[in-house]
C-alpha cells in the first residue's frame, strides 16, 4: 500500500471522526432554560411534594446543623405550642392551663425555636429567690423534631440569654419525673441532683361516694388531731420547725438553704416565698404537741381532668392524711362535677406504701401512677 495515499486516508478519518463526536458532545451555548431538559424523553420516577422533602432532609441532619431561630412566645403562638405537644402527659397536661398567664407574667421567659415559620421547640422559666434563680416551668418539642438536640440547644439559649439579661442570676433548678429515665439521665449530667420525692397520683370520678357527699370525708378522719388552719404568717422559726420534715438533701442547695416542691417547682423554704406561694395555693398548718406541718395545694383544668397538687411536710402518716382530706375536701365543694386527679408528694419515703393503700382502698380512687415513682429535683450554678 502507498505510504502517502494511506496517511491520507486517515488523516481524513479522524478529522470526520472527531467532526462527529465533538457534534456529539457539544453543550448549547446559550443560557440553560429550565425547560430544556423537558424535551428529552420523560423517565417515570416517584412524585414526592417538595416540603415533605425538605422535612425529610432536615430531620437526617444532626441537631447541631439544624437552622433554627429563636423568639419570644406571644398570645398568637398558643395554638402551636399546643399542637406540638397533644396528647402530652396522657391528656393531663398543665400547659393550656398556664400559657397565656407564662406570657403575661414578666418574671416567665418563654421561648421558641423555630426552622422557618414552624414552631418545633418551647422552653419557659420563671425567675424566682428575688431573682438569683430561675426555674424550669415547661420544656416542649414537636414529635418530628425529637432527638435532633433542640432542646438543649433551646436551654442554651436560655442560658445566654439569662446571663446578658438577667445577671443577677446564679443558678437554675429543675425537676424531673423519675418514669421519664432518659430526661432523668440527661439532667444528672448537666445538674446536680440535690433530692427526691415520693409522688402518688390517682383519680377521682364525681360519682364516687365521697366526691357525691365530700361532708363524708370527716368519716375518714380517724387521726385524733385537731383541724389544720390556713396559714396566717410564717416567720423563720416557722421554716426552721418545717425544716425537719423536708426529704433528705433538701438543704443540700449551692446556697444550703432548704428547698420545698410546689407543684414540681423548687423553691427555698422561706417567709418570703411562702406569702409569695399564698396568691396563688391554698398553704395549710397543723401545729400540735410543739411540732408543725405543712401542706400547699394548687389545682388547674387539664384536658381530660381537674388537676388537684398537694405537698405535705409532716412527721407522721396521722398528720399526712389529716392535710390530704381537707385538701380533697375543699376541691371536692368546688369542682364537684369534674373528674380530679390527685397528686401528692410526702417528703418521707416510709410514707409511701400507707398512702397507696389510703388512696386505693379507703378512697376507692383509681392510680395513674406506679408505686415507687418520684419527683427529683436538680440544681446548676449558672
Amino acid at each position: 500500500m502507498c505510504t502517502a495515499s494511506y496517511c491520507k486516508r486517515y488523516s481524513l478519518f479522524v478529522r470526520l471522526s472527531g467532526s462527529i463526536l465533538t457534534s456529539a458532545w457539544r453543550l448549547p451555548t446559550r443560557p440553560l432554560d429550565p425547560c430544556w431538559f423537558q424535551t428529552r424523553p420523560k423517565i417515570t420516577r416517584p412524585k414526592f411534594k417538595f416540603t415533605k422533602v425538605l422535612k425529610m432532609a432536615d430531620n437526617t441532619t444532626s441537631g447541631a446543623d439544624l437552622a433554627l431561630t429563636f423568639r419570644m412566645a406571644c398570645h398568637s403562638d398558643y395554638d402551636a405550642v399546643m399542637s406540638m405537644s397533644e396528647g402530652i402527659y396522657g391528656g393531663r397536661d398543665y400547659l393550656p392551663a398556664f400559657f397565656h398567664s407564662f406570657i403575661d407574667d414578666p418574671d416567665v421567659i418563654v421561648f421558641l425555636a423555630l426552622v422557618g415559620d414552624q414552631v418545633v421547640g418551647l422552653r419557659a422559666s420563671k425567675i424566682t429567690e428575688s431573682g438569683t434563680a430561675f426555674i424550669v416551668k415547661a420544656a416542649r418539642i414537636a414529635p418530628d423534631w425529637r432527638g435532633q438536640g433542640i432542646d438543649r440547644r433551646l436551654s442554651l439559649h436560655q442560658d445566654q440569654w439569662m446571663r446578658q439579661n438577667r445577671p443577677t442570676v446564679k443558678y437554675k433548678r429543675s425537676t424531673a419525673f423519675s418514669l421519664s429515665q432518659g430526661v432523668t439521665e440527661s439532667m444528672k449530667k448537666k445538674m446536680r441532683y440535690i433530692f427526691s420525692m415520693p409522688f402518688i397520683e390517682y383519680q377521682s370520678e364525681p360519682n364516687l361516694w365521697w366526691r357525691q357527699d365530700p361532708a363524708q370525708l370527716a368519716q375518714l378522719d380517724t387521726t385524733g388531731l385537731p383541724d389544720v388552719v390556713p396559714l396566717q404568717d410564717a416567720d423563720d422559726d416557722f421554716c426552721t420547725a418545717v425544716q425537719k420534715w423536708l426529704p433528705a438533701g433538701a438543704c443540700g442547695t449551692h446556697d444550703g438553704k432548704p428547698v420545698i416542691l410546689v407543684d414540681w417547682d423548687p423553691f427555698t423554704l422561706s417567709p418570703a416565698n411562702l406569702k409569695y406561694l399564698q396568691a396563688q395555693n391554698k398553704i395549710y398548718v397543723l401545729k400540735h404537741e410543739g411540732e408543725v406541718s405543712l401542706s400547699i395545694s394548687n389545682t388547674y383544668l387539664s384536658p381530660s381532668a381537674r388537676m388537684l397538687c398537694v405537698q405535705i411536710y409532716a412527721k407522721d402518716l396521722a398528720t399526712v392524711l389529716k392535710h390530704l382530706l381537707t385538701h380533697l375536701k375543699d376541691a371536692s365543694r368546688t369542682y364537684h362535677g369534674d373528674a380530679i386527679c390527685t397528686s401528692v408528694f410526702v417528703s418521707q419515703f416510709e410514707l409511701e406504701d400507707a398512702m397507696h393503700d389510703f388512696c386505693r382502698q379507703t378512697l376507692q380512687m383509681d392510680p395513674v401512677q406506679p408505686s415507687k415513682t418520684q419527683a427529683l429535683a436538680f440544681e446548676a450554678v449558672m
